[in-house]
This record gives C-alpha cells, structure tokens and sequence, in this order.
C-alpha cells in the first residue's frame, strides 16, 4: 500500500544543505526521505540562511556554491510567498509571546497554504502546542518513519 505524498514547507536549516553548507546529522539523514513528497520552500528561509552563510564566505568558490544551490532549490521545490493571513498568524503568535519573527512568517504560510511545516525547532514546537496553535509541524523522525 501507498502512503500519501505530503506537501512540506522545509524550514531554513533544511535549506542549508542544498546551499553548500553542513547541519545537523538529524537533517542530513532526513534529506533522502523527502524525495517522494512535495517540497516548497519560502524565499524568507533563503534570507535567513543567507544571514546564516554569510558569517562563513571566504571567498569566489563558495559564492558559487551557493549560487547553484539556489538554483537548484528553485528549480526543484516549489516556491510559497506571504499572503495576508500567514503574516496575520505571525501577528498573533508574537502577540503571544513567540519571538523568532522569521519561524512565526513560515508557520504562517504553512498554515494558510495548508502545508506540514517540517522544523528541527522543539521551542517552536512547544510554542504551537501550549499556544493551541493548529499544529502541522513535522519533524525529521516523523519523515523518516513515514519513509521506512
């Protein structure tokens, strides 16, 4: 039997990989298991990422690393913008205390767009469920049991 293919909203440090740049083992072993879904990301997660990989450039090459890996996420994954309702829920989960701004625009868009927002981030994640928040936040063990 088939499982259903999913519609993923990959937060930034699931982005960094594809940009050149090492993460946690967590999200390395879950990057294959993403093959058989849907993937978008959010040009927020690029600008942060950016923040991220820019403290670590010395030189050309790896500029253009960089630059492939945007291409390629581009290319391969689908592509969300804000709309007015996920910055409408980041509005509330600041109101409520969740600070990271960035985090709040991409469960924002998750949820507007109906998407599984899959995050390494616990803090997020506890946020959502003492909040009740609607939670779609998957996590790398829920991809990879999904995949086995």
């Amino acid at each position: 039997m088939s499982r259903k293919r999913l519609r993923i909203l990959l937060d930034t440090s699931f982005l960094l990989p594809s940009l050149g740049f090492e993460t946690d083992r967590e999200i390395l072993e879950t990057m294959p298991c993403l093959i058989n879904h849907e993937i978008h990301y959010s040009d927020l997660s690029l600008l942060e990422a950016m923040w991220k990989i820019m403290k670590h450039i010395k030189g050309r090459e790896e500029i253009d690393i960089v630059l492939r890996g945007v291409d390629l996420l581009r290319r391969t994954f689908k592509h969300e913008m804000l709309d007015e309702r996920s910055v409408e829920i980041a509005f509330e989960m600041y109101a409520k205390g969740h600070r990271d701004l960035i985090d709040n625009l991409l469960y924002g868009i998750s949820v507007s767009k109906q998407l599984s927002f899959l995050t390494i981030d616990k803090e997020l994640l506890q946020f959502i469920k003492n909040k009740s928040f609607t939670n779609i936040l998957i996590s790398p063990d829920d991809i990879i049991n999904y995949c086995i």
